[in-house]
């Protein structure tokens, strides 16, 4: 058994913040048997102009989009830096935020500068899981399903309730259901500028189901496709922003709509996984910032009433931070050389070891633990190659 400390990064495309989760790993390299440990974990808020600019990054110019790119790369740098003024950790790893994301179209971006944060830091740095898989063919999304494999490995199903509602099984399928947050809080800065999200989802209570909307939410072809699938900020913006047209329907209305909307994706998705279970009952876990929308989650729960499915009691830590933890996880499985995204998820042509690494500002921050796996690794694929 060995045991690593790291740090995982996740921003979403909720907006609420850079999550940060200090996490010790400690597994068996040879049966790749993985157990964690968070050591402590918060999430930094974004200010408003931070939050503006990350918003309405898609649409700048070439140069403004790379300058906003190292930007961002230092203050993910910053802020790492200061979070861990205390703390041990033998690697860090990011998501970064998502800008782009067109698989269909072999493009995904996400921003942050690599090199510009690891300037930062005594630690190897991971970051940029998603290309590969994309060049591979694959959506490149979701990857939390790849962690869950090792880490939520009893669990059969898994939501992560997000900007993008998402799915796991076992790390075994996993794909995109439908946009979460990411509207639900659009709609509330509309309706307020102040607010950041609909708390409890108590707008949305306040609301009726306009069906005409809920109709043509529930006809759009992604739902009818088959997965691999994902979503991203521009799927949304050309399907979804048309159909919730604050102009022509009030605010409250549209989000109690889109909040039956997802209820009823998320119930679709769950009933049709569980259909291959034996179990006659069957746990789901779900995560992330909509798990705290209570008025989302009792919808969800009465659209299950009659299934063999019921929903977890789940610790806030987990909850909240989840995603960090797992992209700490694919970064160190990186920096070990084993796979971390996998085809049967993706739909890639083959599984991958994704990440791009970073090395710190001196030789001395890289752990002799990761230096010996590096060595071993690389006698390991020269002797694969020479059979």
């Amino acid at each position: 058994m060995t045991s690593f400390t790291g740090l995982g990064c996740m921003s979403g495309s909720s907006l609420d913040g850079l999550d940060l989760c200090h996490v010790e790993f400690t597994g068996d390299i040879e049966t790749d048997i993985w157990g964690y440990h968070i050591l402590e974990a918060t999430t930094i808020p974004y200010d408003q102009e931070l939050i503006e600019r990350l918003r309405n990054s898609a649409k700048l110019s070439g140069e403004e989009l790379i300058q906003l790119h190292v930007e961002y790369g230092h203050y993910i740098g910053t802020t790492i830096k200061e979070f861990l003024s205390n703390k041990h950790v033998d690697f860090v790893a990011s998501h970064g935020h998502t800008v782009f994301h067109q698989p269909h179209l072999r493009y995904t971006f996400q921003l942050g500068d690599g090199e510009t944060t690891a300037s930062y830091l005594n630690s190897p740095f991971v970051c940029n899981f998603r290309n590969k898989d994309v060049a591979l063919g694959g959506q490149g999304a979701p990857l939390v399903p790849n962690g869950e494999k090792f880490l939520f490995s009893a669990n059969d199903i898994c939501i992560n309730l997000g900007g993008i509602a998402n799915i796991g099984l076992k790390g075994q399928r996993g794909y995109d259901i439908c946009p979460c947050n990411s509207v639900l809080n659009k709609l509330a800065g509309a309706l307020d500028p102040s607010l950041q999200q609909d708390t409890d989802g108590n707008i949305a209570a306040k609301g009726d189901v306009i069906p005409e909307v809920l109709d043509r939410l529930e006809s759009l072809a992604f739902y009818s496709k088959e997965p691999p699938k994902s979503l991203g900020a521009k799927w949304i913006e050309d399907h979804i922003d048309p159909i919730l047209d604050v102009q022509q329907y009030s605010i409250p209305n549209l989000m109690r709509t889109f909040v039956e909307h997802v209820a009823l994706r998320l119930k679709d998705a769950c009933v049709l996984n569980s259909c291959q279970l034996s179990s006659d009952v069957v746990p789901v876990l779900v995560t992330g910032g909509g798990a705290f929308n209570k008025y989302l989650m009792d919808l969800f729960k009465e659209k299950l009433r009659g299934t063999k499915i019921e929903v977890e009691k789940v610790d806030d830590e987990t909850i909240c931070f989840k995603e960090a933890l797992i992209f700490a996880f694919l970064g160190l499985r990186c920096i070990l050389g084993e796979e971390n995204v996998f085809s049967c998820v993706t739909g890639s042509r083959c599984d991958s070891v994704s990440g791009s690494i970073h090395r710190p500002l001196s030789s001395d921050g890289v752990p002799a633990k990761f230096k010996q796996c590096y060595f071993e690794f690389k006698r390991s694929s020269s002797h694969n190659m020479n059979m």
